[in-house]
């Protein structure tokens, strides 16, 4: 019993306080990835909002769609990237 108690103690003393110093190093890397993986998810939306956009002018070529449907669609497609492209060069 006395064994587990003094490694607590060394647990206590000396490992946690060099934990709690050397975690702001780690958080930066921990922080940066999470930037990266929002980006990734970005450009991702971006390329199927262009997808989509593509869709809606074959379904209009095609004459499933009205002219005026298509056009709000369309402005509100166009929008929806612009604020993702807008997102992207933030980063």
């Amino acid at each position: 019993m006395g064994f587990i108690q003094d490694y607590s103690l060394v647990l206590i003393f000396f490992i946690l306080p060099i934990i709690f110093v050397l975690q702001p190093l780690f958080l930066a890397k921990m922080t940066k990835s999470k930037d990266e993986t929002n980006l990734v998810s970005l450009k991702r939306k971006k390329r199927l909002l262009y997808r989509q956009i593509k869709e809606l002018e074959m379904e209009f070529d095609m004459g499933n769609v009205n002219d005026s449907d298509y056009q709000n669609s369309r402005n509100a497609l166009k929008q929806e990237v612009s604020s993702v492209i807008a997102q992207i060069k933030s980063f």
